[in-house]
């Protein structure tokens, strides 16, 4: 059974995870770090997390595979996204491989809590005209 409202940051930058710590920790959230995909894996065996912020570009396994991992185990975990590449052919893999939601770095607070939010359940967005022409 997956934990709603605690949050696993997967990013190969310790700085990164601790400013998202940082800011998660602020909105209410329990956070785990995990450093690789290998890692994460574990902690998600251990206790799994309803919600994981995973960085796309890391080193032996990305967050694409990381996304795709988690969805086929953990099919109620939510995933959201995170890179400095902002490239429409990575935000289409990243939906087929299970995310809802991807934010771009430098990570803006606002955006990023609207995404968490809307994986948290909280909020319940409607898909633009332009979202809901393109095809699953």
């Amino acid at each position: 059974m997956t934990s709603k409202h605690e949050i696993l940051v997967v990013d190969d930058e310790q700085p990164i995870r601790a400013i998202l710590t940082r800011w998660l920790t602020r909105w209410g959230y329990e956070v785990r770090e995990a450093g690789n995909a290998a890692e994460a894996l574990d902690a998600m065996s251990a206790v799994p997390a309803g919600i994981i912020v995973c960085d796309i570009g890391m080193p032996d396994h990305d967050g694409l595979w990381l996304a795709e991992q988690v969805h086929e185990r953990w099919p109620a975990t939510a995933v959201i996204m995170g890179t400095g590449i902002d490239e429409s052919v990575i935000v289409r893999t990243s939906r087929k491989v299970g995310a809802v939601a991807y934010v771009t770095k430098p990570f803006d607070a606002d955006l990023l809590r609207q995404a968490i939010d809307h994986a948290a359940g909280r909020l319940h967005f409607r898909p633009s005209a332009e979202e809901s022409r393109q095809p699953a």
